[in-house]
């Protein structure tokens, strides 16, 4: 009896293998997205027939990439101007939440071009009206080492740039460099003219393929680059707000999506397993039944945070057109910690499962190895906390590329 009521406790996005809508208000009620999206997100029964070939070949089939793009997957968060969808943050999240809890590397590799795509927008309207056709992806990567400097009207480019996401389907690349005259411009190319590194042997997301990259000594025109210091050519919310706390929360929604499968994959488990040596099944283990509560509550408050906190800080955003150091210090809070308690929940998922989670051939393995990786981003680093109390106790922010 306790095990049924913990399958009904859960929202019913947990329990659907081929989600459609996210819970909003504690799990009461269904919040659908809105049709452009919508349609992305009916691809779930695509991308869970898929993740296997995903995982071995690292890398996006062909025919889902193409029906992404068509969607406007990649686009989502651009503004129509330029052939974006232009979601709403609040909702775009949500749908980053679904696709992760089918398959985390496709959530990922969608992400990764949706809020890059956003740099774009810093640049001159002949360029953007060129750059962005049906089938645009852009990929970038964080830099390593690299200089940008003028060469009469052009520009000299080379540098060394890592974890490519999704570089394997992209269009163009997109690096960011030091400016030989100060500051950092970023610069975009063709994938034919940089090195691509194959390096990406890793157990979790791997079916991002994120490949380090590198220009050895290239001239690209000035209008393929532009200095995101200065204000946007198009502007508007999501230029508002830096891209990397845009990556904070988007990444901080998608390990909900791989900590919410996961959930569901335990209680399957759960249903029919005797562990050996015990006295009972494990649906009937008090045990079990305290960490799955446990694993709920933490899932379901970080979900209210996350959510809560995007749409309170959205709204002002939207109201003042400019974010505040308060603002910023909310979404760079939220984004951390709810990567950080996702994967709480995955570790109790995990308990729960025993040694049936550890065989390659289960999909909570992949979600467990896929959430290690997670809190290894950068956006999940510890550090945060220490930064924001700081904060707190000074008033004083530390303004970096993710804050």
């Amino acid at each position: 009896m306790a095990f049924c009521y913990l399958r009904r406790w859960l929202p019913e996005n947990l329990r659907l293998s081929t989600p459609v809508s996210i819970p909003d208000n504690g799990g009461m009620n269904a919040v659908a997205l809105p049709p452009p999206l919508q349609a992305i997100a009916h691809l779930a029964p695509q991308v869970a027939a898929e993740a296997d070939h995903i995982e071995q070949q690292r890398s996006l089939p062909g025919p889902l990439v193409d029906q992404l793009k068509s969607l406007g997957a990649f686009r989502a968060l651009l503004p129509s101007a330029v052939g974006g969808l232009q979601s709403p943050f609040e909702d775009y999240i949500q749908l980053i939440q679904q696709l992760a809890q089918v398959d985390a590397s496709t959530a990922w590799c969608i992400n990764q071009g949706a809020v890059v795509a956003l740099t774009t927008l810093w640049l001159q309207p002949a360029m953007l009206e060129e750059m962005w056709q049906p089938d645009t992806v852009i990929a970038n990567g964080p830099p390593f080492a690299g200089e940008i400097r003028p060469k009469g009207e052009d520009f000299h480019v080379q540098g060394h740039w890592g974890f490519s996401s999704g570089c394997q389907h992209a269009t163009w690349m997109m690096g960011a460099a030091r400016y030989s005259e100060g500051g950092w411009r970023v610069v975009f190319c063709r994938p034919d003219e940089v090195t691509f590194v194959d390096n990406w042997q890793v157990p979790g997301l791997r079916g991002t393929g994120s490949f380090e990259f590198s220009i050895h000594s290239l001239v690209v025109p000035s209008r393929q680059v532009a200095d995101v210091g200065q204000p946007p050519t198009i502007s508007l919310d999501m230029t508002w707000i830096p891209t990397g706390l845009l990556f904070a929360c988007s990444f901080a929604s998608l390990a909900l999506g791989v900590a919410a499968g996961a959930l569901a994959d335990v209680l399957d488990i759960a249903a029919g397993k005797k562990p050996r040596y015990a006295s009972v099944h494990l649906r009937d283990d008090p045990d079990a039944q305290r960490l799955l509560g446990k694993a709920q509550a933490h899932w379901q408050s970080a979900r209210v945070y996350l959510h809560t906190t995007v749409q309170e800080v959205l709204k002002q955003v939207r109201k003042n057109e400019c974010i505040t150091d308060d603002e910023r210090a909310k979404l760079r809070l939220a984004g951390t910690h709810v990567i950080r308690q996702s994967a709480q929940v995955m570790d109790f998922v995990y308990q729960v499962a025993g040694s049936t989670a550890i065989y390659q051939d289960q999909i909570l393995q992949r979600r467990f190895q896929d959430m290690r990786v997670i809190t290894q981003h950068v956006q999940a680093r510890e550090a945060f906390y220490s930064m924001l109390g700081r904060y707190a106790i000074s008033g004083k922010y530390e303004y970096g590329p993710l804050t």
